[in-house]
This record gives structure tokens, C-alpha cells and sequence, in this order.
């Protein structure tokens, strides 16, 4: 991976783990053993929904890990950095990939897929179900696949497409009874900070502060810092800084990139600079940080 994060495309996922590919940005893969991309950290293109039907395995999303176990749930967006690591040797899991276009065709809300709480940035990426609802999920999951297998039927795209939003909302049910959201419609700061995160995941390598994004979502900068707040309990700019503090860890733990390198990355001007950027926001320097997640 040249020492970067991987990008894992969905043309690429597709051609490593799809049993059948509804098109190019929607398919299904049945039991496989995720192994080709697990000793790297990467990023996918596409929303992930994934559920381990056998053996075990460390799950790494945002440094945090999670046990992967029979009836484990992976939710990974393309804000994410995943490894899956230490697995068992029977570790199977079946799993769905799509993109936000193709959940999205057809559809007046182009921001459907971020009404489900399991997809924002601050949700928690892997869900464990009981055995009644881990069912209700691989029943859909091969019904979804049996359709994909109709082929020639001229709608098998539209009616999979259908059968994804069913489960998507089996999906947010169950992730509801684990962490008591409150359901309802979205409001306009809800809105407003969901259209900052996806600001700043796709800009903060080059941008990190408050006033460039408050520009872009044609608000001022105070508005933004306190609705952001509001909304999460965070500020705009923690938000921004762990964003940058997260890049920055994923690449230091790899040790074949300067940390000069790592800097240079993240578009820090200087070694020094990222250094005293990195220190303020971690606690760490990036040397201190790369020997102590050695060991």
C-alpha cells in the first residue's frame, strides 16, 4: 500500500469477495474468509454491512477494536479505517457493499443513507444481535441474494434495491433497542452537521480550520462551532483535529514511512509543525506515539 491507508474501490472489493454484482456499485458475497486486505488498514468506497456467521476475529474501525464473533455486525462508511486481524481459521461472515448512488437512485433525499444512525461518524460500528434478530438479518441477506441470482428478470436490480432498504431498516430497529436513540425527523442542525462531517472527511487533509468549512456550508463560523456542539457535544473544530489525529495514527503505525512523510501526507508544512500539531491533540510526539503502538 506504499505506505498510505488503502483505498479500497468498489470495482476492487468487487472482484475479491462478489458472489453476484447487481451493478457496479451494489453486491453481495457469501461467507467468505475476509483475508486479502486484513493485515492493512484501508478505507472502502462503499457502505459496508457485514455479519460473521462462524469463527472469530479482531476487528480494528478508527484504532478501536471490536471481537468479531457469530452474530457480530459490521457497519463500516467510507469515513472508516478498517483492519480485520487475528482470525480464527474457520472465520467465515457474509456481507453486502453499496454505494450512496445506488441506495440514493431514483430517490428525492440524496442524504438518505445518513438518516440511519448505525452510518453517522460518531455511531458505533460494530453491533452484536441476539440469535432471533441475527437470523432476521441472514434471512433477508439470502433473500436479497436469491434475487441478485434472477438475472434476466428486468427488474432484479430495483426489487434488490428494495429488499437493501428493508434491511437497512431491520438494521437501524436493532441498533435502536441497543442504544435508546431517539427516532424522528431530522432537524435543520441535524442536517447541518451532517453535511459538515462529510465536509470534512472528503477535505481534512488540506483544511483544518473551522472558517473554511463554515464558508463552504454558507454559515458563519460561530454558527457552526455552536450548532456542532449542540448537536454531538463536540465542536467543529475537535471534530476537524480527530479527523487529522486519526490519519496521522493510522500512518505512524507503519513503520516504513517517515514520519516527514506522514506530515507531508496530511499537508503539514513542515515535520515540526505536524509534530507540535500532533503533541497537542494526542498528548504523544509522533515518535512517542509510533513506539508505544509497537508494542
Amino acid at each position: 500500500m506504499n505506505g498510505k491507508i488503502g483505498r479500497l474501490s468498489l470495482l476492487k472489493f468487487a472482484h475479491l469477495y462478489a458472489d453476484k454484482l447487481a451493478s457496479a456499485d451494489f453486491f453481495v458475497a457469501d461467507e467468505k474468509q475476509l483475508l486479502s486486505m486484513s493485515q492493512y488498514p484501508y478505507r472502502s468506497d462503499g457502505y459496508i454491512v457485514g455479519i460473521c456467521t462462524r469463527g472469530s476475529a479482531r476487528v480494528e474501525v478508527n484504532l478501536q477494536v471490536y471481537e468479531s464473533r457469530p452474530g457480530a455486525m459490521l457497519l463500516a462508511t467510507p469515513f472508516h479505517v478498517l483492519r480485520i486481524y487475528d482470525s480464527s481459521e474457520d472465520f467465515l461472515c457474509r456481507f453486502i457493499v453499496f454505494s450512496k448512488a445506488f441506495l440514493t437512485e431514483n430517490s428525492v433525499n440524496s442524504h438518505f443513507v445518513e438518516s440511519f444512525s448505525y452510518f453517522k461518524s460518531a455511531s458505533i460500528p460494530v453491533v452484536y444481535t441476539d440469535v432471533q434478530d441475527a437470523k432476521i438479518i441472514l434471512d433477508i441477506y439470502l433473500l436479497l441474494q436469491q434475487k441478485l441470482e434472477r438475472e434476466m428478470h428486468p427488474y432484479h436490480v430495483e426489487i434488490s434495491r428494495g429488499i437493501l432498504m428493508t434491511l437497512l431498516y431491520e438494521i437501524q430497529f436493532i441498533y435502536e433497542k441497543q442504544h435508546l436513540i431517539n427516532k424522528g425527523k431530522q432537524t435543520r442542525k441535524q442536517e447541518l452537521n451532517m453535511l459538515f462531517q462529510d465536509l470534512v472527511f472528503h477535505h481534512y487533509k488540506e483544511h483544518r480550520s473551522v472558517q473554511y468549512y463554515a464558508e463552504a456550508l454558507f454559515v458563519s463560523a460561530k454558527h457552526l462551532t455552536e450548532t456542532i456542539k449542540e448537536v454531538t457535544g463536540r465542536t467543529a473544530g475537535e471534530w476537524i483535529d480527530d479527523a487529522v489525529i486519526l490519519e496521522a495514527k493510522v500512518l505512524l503505525r507503519n513503520h516504513d514511512m517517515s514520519i516527514a512523510r506522514v506530515a507531508e501526507s496530511i499537508h503539514f508544512p513542515d515535520q515540526s509543525s505536524f509534530g507540535k500539531y500532533f503533541k497537542k491533540h494526542s498528548g504523544l510526539t509522533p515518535s512517542d506515539y509510533r513506539a508505544v503502538s509497537a508494542n
